[in-house]
């Protein structure tokens, strides 16, 4: 029996109690559910108040684009010996700190925003005392963030969960404090502490809102515990805009104990000593100190927006200012000229040091160079080992600025123990355009190469002490090769090269390649090739030395054609190649990350197995697993033999998971990476490569394992399992047992 149909048999004189009674349940009913859909603390529905309001109250979202001025300036003081870290021993800085007691930067910088092509400082002005140059890798360090609307707080490149963000609702406890003024407007207090104390990723302080446009006035956020920061931010109203714009920001870092990297000269360095209560001495305390005054806003772009996709560009005139140049600067930020006397000492002794050369071999040893006056010996080339040569020996380098700025000259030689041969490389380029650095060379070369090991021209230099698979590889062919490459930076985000060669091949095998009657072990190869690679999400800086990547942003995408021309330059076959591949890295807050890379590989007409592709195998061809012990690559298939599978159309797909360091002792934080490795193929007209057995990988093959990294000195150790399609019978075929190596420069 429905609700009205029980009514109807009530008495007449009830019924319209009962149905006042309904009534008023019924709206009690909807108050309470309302109540609870918006039972919200006082605080809480302030702060989504102000996160609704953020794209009215950022400069970034409200306005289409606009400029400031800023002058910075950063001092590191304080004992040298609460920095340690061998990156920083090398750079020899903490000699020059010894004497010193100081370290000091300041620039000027034009800010820069327009909605279509992004926002960017341009360094108008810069200086280091004692550099002839400043250093300009210490400009790619996030020392602050600019904005106090961004997802993330960051101080010295680290990031902190922003308050002021939809996260910063789930991490943080608000507290409305008091009302005040600022500026003339009325505006409010609003304390924030971390709810989980623990999170590394939490900053304390306050902000204060205008209270009518729920816009930032000021900011005031401070780290407590071994690490000491504080960090404020000063706002002024715009009463045209109705904006406030940030006037000042400054930074305030005190390191007592407890060793924190963070990144200085493009070295990690380690900031405070390990103090014990028998032994603590206040003159291992560190300070760091950080100004930034802005000034003439403007709401329109009156200066050139310069090279697009830069986040900070160098001018070229900002170097070589006269001193008098930032005196009206340094008023500012309220220090007087007689403050920075004391620096102009910093000359004479990063001289004495020679801490501008040391610091030049650094960076050019991270990237495997060592310069000698004007010539950078490359240390790859020094000493390799492989099956087929033994030892390598050999030398090689190239000239640099030193020698030309438009010129350079290069090349290597080396000798093969085993083989007893020669092999050597000359070239030289010629630079058309510094602002694109584009390079026009010419190169002669008379080497080696493995078998179906397909390279991309734009991939990025990478140097080691050793090359791991370049150990085990068993199989060369000979080549002898002269040809020309055109290398531009289309964008600060687009690398590419156009290269034109002819080879000549021989065997140094009983291959044999028939795509007709004959059969070849020689043959002439004309090629074109034309390659990219693009990172969309990185951002760069641009300095009168060239680009810099600042942030690594994915993924990162190649691709690549190489089309083989018959009868030009008397070559013998016709065909077309096409690569391409992509990588991904997610870097979670707990500093473990997750890396994808993909990878396709395609060929079609006649190309010779020395020419195609395979999947990177990486395990010798011998029968026991300590036999194979060996070295593990970066990308390869550990458990997969050489000369095992080619193809002419293959697919790669690689997944790695690795965990946070477990920090056992200061020197010892080993890492956990979780991998596994897929690769499909197939080949078409097998019969065509003579005198050699091989496999395809049209059912898939499948390999999984983990490596334990950094164990002692860079060295860790791996194991891989294959199985699938391709699992061998005896079981320890299938099982990979090797070490890694690992060492960041």
């Amino acid at each position: 029996m429905s609700i009205s149909q029980r009514i109807a048999i009530i008495p007449s004189g009830r019924k319209h109690y009962l149905r006042l009674a309904l009534l008023v349940l019924a709206l009690l009913t909807i108050l309470n559910v309302s109540a609870q859909q918006t039972d919200f603390p006082e605080d809480i529905i302030l702060m989504k108040q102000v996160l609704n309001a953020v794209n009215d109250n950022d400069p970034l979202h409200a306005l289409n684009q606009f400029s400031y001025d800023s002058y910075e300036n950063l001092k590191i003081t304080g004992d040298p010996e609460a920095i340690t870290g061998p990156g920083y021993k090398k750079t020899e800085l903490r000699k020059t700190l010894k004497q010193t007691r100081v370290f000091f930067a300041e620039k000027t910088s034009t800010y820069i925003y327009d909605e279509k092509y992004g926002f960017k400082e341009q360094i108008i002005g810069a200086d280091m005392p004692g550099f002839e140059e400043p250093v300009y890798p210490i400009y790619n360090i996030n020392f602050q963030s600019t904005s106090i609307y961004d997802k993330h707080y960051i101080i010295f490149d680290r990031k902190f969960v922003n308050p002021i963000s939809n996260k910063g609702l789930k991490t943080y406890i608000y507290s409305i404090v008091k009302d005040s003024t600022i500026n003339g407007r009325a505006v409010q207090k609003v304390r924030f502490d971390p709810i989980n104390d623990r999170n590394p990723s939490t900053i304390q302080g306050h902000f204060y809102l205008d209270k009518q446009s729920l816009a930032i006035a000021s900011a005031h956020f401070s780290k407590s515990g071994d690490l000491q920061v504080d960090a404020r931010h000063d706002f002024k109203y715009n009463q045209d805009l109705n904006l406030w714009f940030n006037t000042s920001r400054q930074l305030f870092i005190k390191k007592e104990k407890d060793k924190k990297e963070f990144e200085l000269f493009g070295a990690r360095l380690q900031v405070g000593t390990e103090k014990t209560e028998k032994k603590k001495n206040t003159n291992e305390d560190l300070y760091v100190f950080l100004k930034a005054a802005n000034n003439d806003f403007q709401n329109s772009l009156d200066t050139d927006y310069g090279r697009k996709g830069l986040v900070i560009e160098v001018l070229d005139k900002a170097i070589n200012k006269p001193v008098n140049y930032w005196d009206d600067y340094r008023d500012k930020v309220d220090a007087d000229n007689a403050q920075f006397e004391s620096y102009q000492q910093i000359d004479s002794v990063v001289a004495a040091t020679n801490v501008t050369k040391k610091l030049e071999t650094l960076d050019k040893f991270k990237v495997g160079y060592y310069p000698i006056g004007f010539f950078d010996i490359d240390l790859k080339y020094l000493v390799k080992f492989n099956d087929y040569e033994a030892f390598r020996l050999g030398i090689g380098g190239t000239t640099n600025e030193k020698f030309s700025e438009k010129f350079r000259l290069g090349g290597y030689i080396a000798y093969g123990t085993k083989d007893k041969a020669i092999k050597y490389n000359v070239n030289a380029g010629y630079r058309l355009s510094r602002e694109k650095n584009t390079w026009i060379n010419v190169y002669h070369t008379d080497d080696i190469q493995e078998f179906a090991a397909e390279s991309f021209l734009t991939d990025a230099r990478v140097y080691s002490l050793f090359e791991p698979r370049l150990v085990n590889i068993p199989t060369f062919y000979l080549y002898r090769e002269y040809g020309t490459s055109l290398q531009q930076r289309l964008l600060p985000s687009v690398l590419s090269e156009v290269s034109l060669s002819r080879k000549r091949i021989a065997q140094t095998t009983a291959y044999r390649f028939q795509p007709g009657d004959i059969q070849l072990s020689e043959y002439a190869l004309s090629e074109l090739k034309i390659g990219a690679r693009w990172s969309p999400y990185s951002t760069y800086m641009r300095s009168p030395n060239g680009y810099q990547e600042r942030t690594n942003g994915f993924p990162v995408l190649s691709a690549q054609l190489t089309k083989g021309f018959k009868d030009v330059i008397d070559s013998d076959f016709n065909y077309v190649k096409v690569s391409a591949k992509a990588s991904y890295e997610l870097l979670n807050e707990d500093k473990s990350r997750t890396q994808f890379m993909v990878e396709g590989h395609y060929a079609s007409g006649e190309v010779p197995l020395t020419h195609l592709f395979h999947a990177y195998p990486n395990a010798p061809n011998k029968e026991t697993i300590l036999q194979r012990f060996s070295v593990a690559g970066r990308r390869s298939f550990e458990t997969m033999y050489f000369n095992e599978f080619f193809s002419d159309r293959i697919a790669i797909f690689q997944g790695k998971h690795s965990f946070a360091p477990f920090k056992i002792a200061s020197y010892l934080q080993p890492e956990l990476v979780l991998i596994s490795r897929f690769a499909i193929g197939n080949l078409d007209d097998q019969q065509q490569h003579i005198n050699v057995e091989f496999d395809t990988l049209e059912h898939g093959y499948l390999e999984s394992g983990f490596e334990l990294n950094k164990l002692l000195f860079g060295f860790g150790l791996s194991t891989s399992y294959r199985y699938g399609a391709y699992h061998l019978p005896n079981f320890e075929d299938n099982i990979s047992v090797k070490f890694t190596f690992y060492l960041e420069l």
